[in-house]
């Protein structure tokens, strides 16, 4: 074998399969339905809620199967709600969406700490990582961080993915 069969096999041997592809779909997809049915109720969701982050979205995903990272874009009227680093307003916003989640997901465990709600699904394929966000006009996004107090952060997950919103 030469290099290029020894690197194709082992290339084989690493990426997703086409039902892991499928489970991680699936999961995200009723992850971020379920959010955008709560907070859009009188759109249809269509996916633009959402914007996948992390090895999915740069196509660097390998075997095992482990999480999908994922956005979910809060709309524009809810930020104030949240935006009281009095009380830790970013825990609160993390808090809202898990118990959301949990109404889909009983007997599901989630967690929800730092910046994300993690949905650990049982059957060890993908967890779904959420990470709710505030999409600025530039394509950057405010994201909470609960930890010390509470705090916003703005991020650009698109110049790490290669996207562009423009």
């Amino acid at each position: 074998m030469d290099i290029q069969d020894l690197f194709e096999t082992f290339y084989e041997n690493i990426k997703i399969t086409s039902s892991q592809r499928e489970d991680a779909q699936t999961k995200y997809t009723g992850v971020c339905k379920k959010l955008h049915g709560y907070y859009y109720p009188d759109s249809p969701y269509d996916g633009r809620t959402k914007l996948l982050i992390g090895s999915y979205a740069k196509k660097t995903h390998i075997r095992p199967a482990r999480d999908v990272d994922v956005i979910f874009k809060m709309p524009v009227e809810r930020f104030e709600q949240y935006n009281d680093n009095h009380s830790n307003g970013q825990s609160q916003l993390l808090q809202d969406v898990k118990k959301v989640l949990e109404e889909k997901y009983p007997n599901t465990p989630i967690r929800a700490f730092g910046k994300v709600i993690v949905v650990e699904f049982s059957d060890t394929k993908h967890n779904v990582e959420l990470l709710p966000a505030w999409e600025n006009e530039d394509g950057t996004f405010n994201i909470p961080n609960s930890e010390n107090g509470g705090s916003w952060e703005e991020w650009e997950p698109r110049a790490e993915i290669g996207d562009s919103k423009f």
